[in-house]
């Protein structure tokens, strides 16, 4: 039974250091492009940006670059700020694996986790949202990324029951250990 949850213990770990490269590059690009679209003030890059998100119709704002180029940075910050949760994760996996079950700290770690990662959904949402009202009113936008938001918040609400259950866990095993 234990080699049996070790195996899934080793996919969500080798999937989050996935995660985590994937995000990191995600907000590096975010970042860096958005800096790029604000110093160049280059109209076709940043229309060709946000159309990758948002189907823009042909006509433009003529604050479109620099909207673009924030967009990108805060995007890139709350990717950053993501990457904080996942590595809480992480640490979480690892020892597991290493066979510590429960140990002091593991329900703030999985608490952590899940704040990040709610808090990433919640920002993204906002941003995603008054980001396409902004450009061209957009309100069926806002129903396409309710989906998206939901998994995110609902993940991280399963960190928050994650937390609970570790420290129970780390009460039941002091209890033991003190018995005997």
């Amino acid at each position: 039974m234990k080699t049996y949850i070790m195996k899934h213990v080793n996919v969500i770990i080798i999937a989050l250091r996935i995660l985590l490269a994937v995000v990191a590059i995600m907000a590096v690009y975010n970042i860096g492009i958005g800096i790029f679209m604000i110093i160049k003030n280059n109209r076709e890059l940043s229309h060709d940006f946000l159309n990758q998100t948002f189907n823009l119709p042909k006509y433009t704002i003529s604050e479109e670059t620099q909207l673009a180029g924030i967009f990108a940075i805060i995007y890139g910050g709350f990717l950053a700020y993501l990457i904080y949760g996942i590595k809480r994760f992480y640490k979480c996996m690892n020892k597991i694996k290493s066979g510590k079950m429960f140990y002091n700290d593991q329900g703030e770690d999985f608490n952590k986790a899940g704040a990040a990662v709610i808090t990433f959904a919640k920002a993204k949402f906002v941003l995603y949202s008054c980001t396409a009202l902004v450009l061209h009113f957009d309100i069926p936008f806002l129903f396409k990324q309710i989906l998206p938001f939901l998994g995110l918040y609902l993940t991280g609400k399963l960190l928050y029951i994650m937390a609970y259950m570790a420290e129970k866990g780390e009460f039941i095993q002091e209890e033991n250990e003190l018995t005997i």
